[in-house]
């Protein structure tokens, strides 16, 4: 069953939840919503995660978007700093730049990425999600080509399903590799308050010279939105390529 989350997780979860979004921040910061999210993971090298992401309206046109995640392992914990500088030129479309940076406990494994994303409506409840990016590490000089895709369907007023696809490419004289991910998910609200369920499957996979099996890896958890979203549509999604990498000892 997935993992219990230790005690500094969750109070550094309730810490977030409380402070993300107050009003006078609101007032003075831009601050038009954030989304706070706490989970757990049936992987045996996975323990609990937190996020929070919050959005900031810079003008009537333009959005940035900032991410912090934690990922607990037994092999030592993730964390990750991500950013979306977005406009948002009509209803329906919002895009920009994206950038990545993140930080492996108890291993020197620093790494980052720097791309592009955008999220456009394809029907009333539909919206597609693409990303590129390419990134480097900082301790190994091991560099990568990475894209993306997700669709999010808003199924009723309360239930929302989801979908994203990864696919990287490493080409290195010591790593080669092409690296895929696909997620399925579906989050649902509870009653009308701020509260919502999530669960996802995700499996992944390496090909090529040095190819892995695929991995399957089951999560769950609760989320709180506060306010709105940018142009009313569904978070940008921090992709991490080195994720798999790093969980299948590699690096």
């Amino acid at each position: 069953m997935f993992k219990t989350l230790p005690k500094t997780l969750f109070r550094a979860a309730t810490l977030a939840l409380l402070t993300a979004c107050p009003a006078q921040a609101q007032n003075d910061l831009g601050i038009i919503g954030a989304v706070f999210h706490l989970g757990s993971s049936d992987h045996k090298q996975e323990g609990g995660y937190a996020g929070v992401s919050v959005d900031v309206k810079i003008t009537d046109y333009h959005g940035l978007q900032l991410d912090l995640q934690y990922e607990e392992r037994s092999t030592g914990g993730v964390g990750r700093l991500g950013g979306f500088l977005y406009m948002t030129p009509r209803e329906g479309q919002k895009y920009g730049l994206s950038m990545m940076v993140a930080d492996k406990n108890d291993v020197s494994a620093t790494y980052g990425q720097f791309g592009a994303a955008g999220i456009f409506a394809i029907g009333e409840r539909t919206n597609l999600a693409l990303r590129v990016a390419v990134g480097v590490s900082a301790d190994n000089d091991m560099d990568w080509v990475t894209a993306g895709a997700g669709l999010h369907w808003q199924a009723g007023d309360a239930t929302r399903f989801y979908a994203h696809y990864d696919i990287t490419e490493f080409d290195e004289e010591s790593f080669g590799a092409i690296a895929q991910e696909v997620t399925f998910g579906l989050r649902t609200r509870l009653g009308d308050g701020p509260a919502s369920l999530f669960a996802e499957a995700s499996r992944d996979w390496l090909n090529g010279r040095d190819a892995s099996t695929a991995d399957t890896t089951l999560r769950a958890g609760v989320s709180f939105r506060l306010g709105r979203t940018g142009n009313n549509q569904p978070l940008f999604h921090l992709s991490d390529p080195m994720r798999q990498i790093l969980r299948r000892g590699h690096f």
